[in-house]
């Protein structure tokens, strides 16, 4: 990945530091003021995160340009960060399975509480713009602008894209969405480590945000605000459903990849990739099969 023009003033220990600060004014500030003013609080924790990811920049004396790259987005990479969207959505699916597999009641009572949250006193457009472009901007300027910058000078770049994805499903602070959060704060960095170009992961982050608020509002409409019972869910039929609707992913991905990154493309990658998809199409209806014929018994 690109370093700065002086890269020692941004070291990788630094950036667990200001990773484990960013998890800490989350927990107390953030929390705070989430607590005691609802929906503005917030709106101002995620303004607070932008603020102190500048403030730390200036601090520092490096450039806000480049810790903060903004350039123009070419139709191959903008056509490419779509699709890894789709890909990155379906991925979400499958970490969802997952969650719900393990601890489905406690997910229930995470979900439940978040979308009366998040739901309860918003029209949509006020959802969008709290819910999908302020964490674009916010978040991104603190974790693929501020905190990735001090990983810039490590060679490998799957490690610094590993490390961002854990980063980010840390501060999401829940163990029941950490793999969906880690997943796709791996594909937001894989987009910043290849371009440089901080706006790609906004654009991903706000994409993936803005649909998951829009399927949820209109749930949630649909409902008339009532919970989804989650306790007695048939999680062989829910892991079969969750592959069999993501068994695309690999194939967008590369995909992706290949449009993003098109010097880097190895062929090969589809045929690993169309692998991976033929098992978890496969690995899909055998599951649901299995359910079907137990509950059929």
């Amino acid at each position: 990945m690109e370093q700065l023009t002086n890269q020692k003033k941004l070291r990788p220990w630094m950036g667990f530091v200001a990773q484990a600060g960013f998890l800490v004014l989350f927990l107390t500030a953030g929390a705070w003021v989430q607590r005691n003013l609802g929906i503005p609080g917030l709106v101002l924790s995620e303004l607070m995160f932008l603020v102190v990811s500048v403030g730390y920049c200036l601090i520092r004396r490096v450039k806000l340009k480049e810790m903060f790259p903004m350039k123009k987005i070419t139709l191959c990479e903008f056509f490419g960060t779509v699709i890894l969207g789709a890909a990155g959505f379906m991925l979400s699916l499958l970490c969802v399975g997952i969650s719900l597999t393990v601890l489905p009641v406690s997910f229930r009572e995470e979900v439940t509480g978040l979308n009366e949250y998040i739901y309860g006193s918003m029209n949509l457009p006020v959802l969008v713009a709290v819910v999908a472009v302020l964490p674009a901007i916010c978040e991104e300027a603190m974790e693929r602008g501020c905190v990735l910058s001090h990983f810039r000078s490590i060679k490998k770049d799957w490690v610094i894209i590993l490390i961002m994805g854990v980063f980010f499903g840390i501060m999401h602070w829940s163990p029941l969405r950490f793999l969906n959060t880690a997943m796709l704060g791996a594909l937001l960095s894989y987009l910043m480590v290849k371009k440089n170009n901080i706006l790609l992961p906004m654009l991903l982050h706000f994409g993936n945000n803005f649909v998951s608020v829009v399927l949820g509002y209109l749930g949630q409409s649909l409902t008339r605000g009532e919970s989804a019972d989650l306790t007695n869910i048939d999680t062989v039929q829910l892991m079969g459903s969750y592959l069999f609707l993501s068994c695309a992913a690999p194939v967008l991905v590369v995909t992706a990849m290949m449009l993003i990154d098109r010097e880097h493309h190895k062929p090969v990658r589809y045929a690993i990739a169309g692998s991976l998809s033929g098992i978890m199409f496969f690995l899909g209806i055998f599951l649901m099969s299995v359910s079907t014929m137990f509950a059929s018994a």
